[in-house]
């Protein structure tokens, strides 16, 4: 019995700053307001119901492209359909990039610093009375 398997070669990305830069993600309000897109929260992400809109964008400036919000800290560089959240971009355009922060060494780290820094300031409020 034969078996086939596809694999995709990806390139991960754990770091927020070198992600965004690279894809040219447009996560400002207003900068997409200013290019003539609503619908999007604060963080620049459009939900499912939008997407018709994006793809139309895209296609109308090439330049443009749509990522997909695939769960909790993870992004890839490329319409995925039937998901949440969808971004555009204007950078690298390479699908087969991908962010996820949750699995950079350091992000533990970072999560029990701010969580252990919130507990201090909550502690330092109740003792305040």
């Amino acid at each position: 019995m034969g078996a086939k398997a596809v694999c995709e070669r990806i390139e991960l990305i754990t770091d927020s700053n070198a992600f965004n830069n690279r894809v040219g993600l447009k996560k400002n309000y207003y900068d997409l307001e200013w290019l003539g897109l609503s619908g999007h929260d604060f963080c620049g992400i459009f939900r499912s119901r939008y997407l018709p809109q994006l793809i139309e964008f895209c296609n109308e400036h090439p330049q443009y492209h749509i990522l997909t919000s695939c769960g909790p800290g993870r992004i890839v560089n490329r319409l995925v359909h039937d998901r949440n959240g969808y971004l555009i971009g204007d950078g690298d355009s390479d699908p087969n990039l991908v962010f996820n922060h949750t699995l950079s060494s350091e992000w533990h780290s970072l999560f029990e610093d701010g969580i252990s820094s919130a507990l201090a300031e909550l502690d330092k409020i109740k003792s305040r009375r």
